[in-house]
């Protein structure tokens, strides 16, 4: 039971705002609002805005939308940067999170972030590692830190420090910035890009955040038509910066050079060899063995899915040098 003392020391704690747009996301959605109730740091406002889900996800979850931190929005499907926008011009807390509605939280994620936060009010950003969810099985971590230096240059090569939904931002700092209607998809790209060009930003060195991979997500059928936002993302950067696409960035206008597979899938094979990169250097081989065998798996009959099983089996100092010289495909993380 709350003492008076302890009441007073939990309202001065920072309210956390967490974002979780829902689009027919079936019997994951639960667990994943779920995962936000269950968080270790619990002044949080939790904002659900249901984006015109027809799969009654929203109903299996009805007695967690009853709790007092929770408030659920609802509107006709109108995509995910719209639903995010209508949150934050609703939001009263001094920093928020995003959620994707399939995804996993862990326990400390919110605490660990928060604290970084409040550790350095410079920062606008604080992202984690994340873990792959498939098939119910979590596979392929990525726990590296990354300094302000390193996500500086992240944000310079166009490129996300981290994983897009992991990130925790300070509203005093990007409270004027939303996100951008006209990109469909690519629209946390286009954002964490903004965020970084202005303010500094970090990757906490853990794993705190778990990314569900479903089945028809590594076979998507379209792939050209992802690309289309990414590139609308990657002209505004550039414009930003008073550059032009062709001249900066022409290996993103020539992706069609990728396997098909990786096109469909947004290259998750590069987030294997990260991993595998990230447990070699923790001493872990045989877990680096096992994440290079899992993106094989992945699609055995493409050898691109066979270059995270390269680096968990050659020798550290050569892999280094297959990093430097460019010869297996560079581990930037991908929009």
């Amino acid at each position: 039971m709350l003492t008076s003392v302890d009441a007073a020391a939990a309202d001065r704690r920072p309210l956390v705002t967490v974002v979780i747009c829902v689009y027919n996301a079936g019997k994951y959605f639960r667990p994943s609002l779920q995962s936000v109730l269950d968080q270790t740091y619990q002044n949080l406002e939790i904002i659900v805005v249901d984006d015109g889900s027809t799969d009654g996800c929203i109903d299996t979850a009805a007695d967690l939308l009853s709790e007092k931190r929770v408030r659920l929005l609802r509107q006709p499907n109108a995509t995910k940067p719209v639903a995010l926008n209508r949150a934050l011009n609703l939001m009263t807390g001094e920093f928020y999170a995003i959620q994707d509605a399939d995804d996993i939280s862990h326990p400390r994620r919110i605490e660990r972030q928060l604290q970084a936060m409040l550790d350095d009010p410079r920062l606008a950003a604080v992202f984690c590692g994340n873990e792959l969810i498939l098939d119910d099985r979590t596979i392929a971590p990525v726990f590296a830190p990354k300094g302000e230096a390193a996500c500086r240059r992240d944000v310079e090569a166009f490129r996300m420090p981290a994983h897009d939904p992991t990130g925790m931002f300070r509203m005093a700092l990007v409270g004027d910035l939303r996100y951008e209607p006209s990109l469909q998809v690519a629209e946390t790209f286009d954002y964490i890009l903004r965020v970084g060009e202005r303010h500094p930003m970090i990757v906490l060195g853990e794993c705190l955040y778990g990314y569900r991979i479903l089945p028809n997500s590594l076979t998507r059928r379209a792939p050209s038509w992802r690309e289309q936002f990414v590139t609308d993302a990657l002209r505004r950067a550039c414009e930003r910066r008073g550059q032009t696409l062709e001249s900066t960035c022409p290996d993103r206008l020539a992706s069609e050079r990728r396997s098909h597979n990786s096109r469909s899938d947004n290259n998750i094979a590069a987030h294997f060899m990260n991993s595998v990169i990230d447990q070699r250097q923790a001493a872990n081989r045989l877990a680096a063995l096992k994440t290079g065998l899992d993106c094989a798996r992945l699609h055995p009959f493409d050898l691109h899915y066979y270059k995270a099983l390269i680096y968990a089996l050659v020798p550290l100092g050569l892999l280094a040098h297959l990093r430097r010289t460019a010869l297996i495909t560079s581990l930037g993380t991908r929009p």
